[in-house]
């Protein structure tokens, strides 16, 4: 395929050099900032080139502009208009007359060279009415490609900021907490890190619900109560709305009884 870019940015960057490197032909590049040093940084392409003989069009600009960038081209029904958003629908680039699609890899993009290295085997989640192309070209660099429904985008984006996002927050949360019983901070990043990540791992090797562990799991009412007892204000009701969410998992994983989620269940509405 011959792929143009309007926008190449953080994303873009390394997807047009993969592509590039396996066989694709990059023609216009149009970057919002730094034309030829998005394709030099790609290796390939015309900068300011002709998008009107790209069989694909990528648009790689940040959220906030990209249904405004896409109302500026107007491109042919026989194209396709792709955009690498993980928030936005495939439909915010219906103005310009191409078919649709979303490519988005599941993965953070750091420098150009670590994020090239790391495209093999990253989860790009796809979708709109050209989905078949968005799928190969995902393959293409050697990502696994998964179709996700257009209309669930938001909930889709949501999840990948409660997994990875908010993640970070509750490891800040952590850390404070190990910081206050005394441990030194560089010793509690570390020991968290390790204990989350950790975690993440029974999840890929166990799965959904046995990789949960710790008191709740188990039913432990008493540890539960001094947890709650030694917290306050906000991180009290923080903990308290994470125990909660937590018992449907721990009852689903069968080593809760019924006795003990609902002592728990009494436990969290007790502190509300």
């Amino acid at each position: 395929m011959r792929i143009g870019f309007v926008g190449c940015g953080a994303a873009g960057r390394p997807l047009g050099r993969a592509w590039a490197a396996k066989g694709h032909a990059i023609g216009g590049v149009h970057a919002l900032d730094g034309t030829a040093d998005a394709v030099r940084a790609m290796g390939a392409g015309v900068p300011g080139g002709s998008l009107a003989d790209a069989d694909v069009v990528v648009f790689a600009t940040p959220d906030g502009v990209l249904a405004t960038v896409a109302a500026e081209h107007s491109l042919r029904a026989d194209q396709v208009a792709l955009h690498l958003s993980g928030a936005l629908p495939s439909t915010v680039l219906a103005p310009t007359g191409a078919r649709t699609a979303g490519l988005h890899p599941l993965r953070a993009f750091a420098d150009l060279e670590t994020s090239v290295a790391a495209l093999p085997g990253t989860w790009c989640f796809v979708e709109g009415a050209a989905v078949e192309v968005a799928e190969q070209l995902a393959r293409d660099f050697g990502g696994r490609a998964a179709r996700i429904d257009t209309a669930g985008k938001a909930k889709y984006h949501a999840a990948a900021a409660i997994a990875s996002n908010f993640t970070v927050t509750l490891l800040t949360w952590a850390r404070d907490l190990f910081v206050e019983a005394g441990v030194v901070e560089a010793d509690a990043l570390a020991a968290l890190s390790a204990l989350a990540t950790g975690a993440a791992a029974n999840v890929a090797r166990v799965g959904l619900p046995d990789a949960l562990t710790g008191p709740a799991a188990r039913g432990d009412v008493e540890i539960v109560r001094d947890h709650l007892e030694a917290l306050d204000g906000e991180r009290r009701e923080l903990y308290r709305r994470l125990l909660l969410a937590t018992l449907p998992i721990a009852r689903a994983k069968g080593g809760l009884t019924d006795e003990a989620a609902r002592a728990l269940d009494e436990l969290a509405s007790a502190y509300e």
